[in-house]
């Protein structure tokens, strides 16, 4: 059975968990609570090339980078359409307009996932979330009336997704009817309802931010 191996938030591993929900994977969700366990042990005993957070492990495949985990889990499983390749191998422009979207995507979490993880939360957020808009609406104006971006589904939908989670919950005032439309649409995939059900009522496991985490650590210690 694969393993996915993460801190005990949405970071950078959320995207994974819902690729593997979406292709119906089994797997064991290993989330790191407290850092030593990771650092102290897991790091060096699990012996992994360029060791590091998200990981996976799948027999002897030992892979790190949530990007080339996503796509050993979609060759593994046989949906290279995903990544906009073509059956016979021969190059198109789907398959490098997939990878330009996705490294826009990445652009808008490099704004805004390392401040989750910061005390200064509350005073940086603001600035952080509106440089990531400039991506964000780079992404909405080219998705337009379309049902995904490419009007197909592909791993830069679940990464675009992800991203609209984080505005949402965070900087809720930045997204409009057409993101929450594109959001739903998401969220009826296969798998990905399932996946969403079980993390609201497994939400300790997948929380947001770190300020998050402390609120409910100490909800759990006045209980």
């Amino acid at each position: 059975m694969i393993t996915l191996g993460y801190w005990g938030v949405r970071g950078l591993g959320e995207s994974v968990r819902y690729l593997l929900a979406y292709l119906n994977v089994d797997y064991k969700h290993q989330a790191y609570y407290n850092p030593q366990d990771w650092f102290a042990k897991d790091k060096a005993q699990l012996k992994i090339e360029f060791s590091n957070l998200p990981y996976l492990i799948d027999g002897e495949q030992k892979i790190t980078d949530s990007y080339a985990i996503s796509i050993y889990i979609i060759r593994k499983y046989h949906r290279e359409d995903l990544l906009g390749y073509s059956e016979d191998g021969s190059y198109n422009e789907r398959e490098v307009k997939i990878a330009q979207l996705i490294g826009v995507t990445r652009d808008i979490f490099q704004q805004i996932v390392h401040i989750c993880f910061s005390p200064q939360f509350d005073k940086i957020k603001d600035q952080a979330f509106e440089k990531g808009q400039i991506f964000l609406n780079q992404l909405t104006d080219f998705l337009g009336d379309k049902q995904f971006l490419l009007g197909h589904l592909s791993l830069a939908d679940f990464l675009f997704y992800e991203a609209l989670t984080y505005y949402q919950v965070l900087h809720s005032q930045s997204i409009t009817q057409r993101h929450e439309e594109y959001m739903h649409q998401f969220e009826s995939l296969p798998g990905i309802k399932q996946y969403l059900n079980y993390a609201s009522k497994n939400f300790n496991s997948f929380l947001l931010n770190l300020k998050q985490q402390q609120q409910q650590q100490q909800q759990k210690i006045s209980l």
